[in-house]
């Protein structure tokens, strides 16, 4: 049984969901939080709230545009 190697566009393609896995890990991880935890108020909501679904409605759509992107050549 011989081992092939994947296709350079899905390697392409692990590498960019496990970077965004990385940036997701940090903007939801508890020091970055801390910089939005103030009493400071938008639109009457405070902003940790707005950060935090702001940040993972981005990341949803980050990973949906990375999984859907056509990176076959012309």
């Amino acid at each position: 049984m011989r081992y092939e190697e994947p296709p350079v566009t899905q390697r392409l393609l692990a590498q960019r969901l496990l970077a965004l896995f990385a940036l997701g890990w940090l903007l939801l991880n508890f020091p970055l939080l801390t910089l939005w935890d103030r009493g400071v108020l938008v639109a009457g909501l405070p902003v940790l709230p707005l950060v935090l679904f702001a940040g993972w409605a981005a990341l949803i759509a980050a990973v949906a545009w990375i999984c859907e992107a056509d990176d076959e050549p012309d």
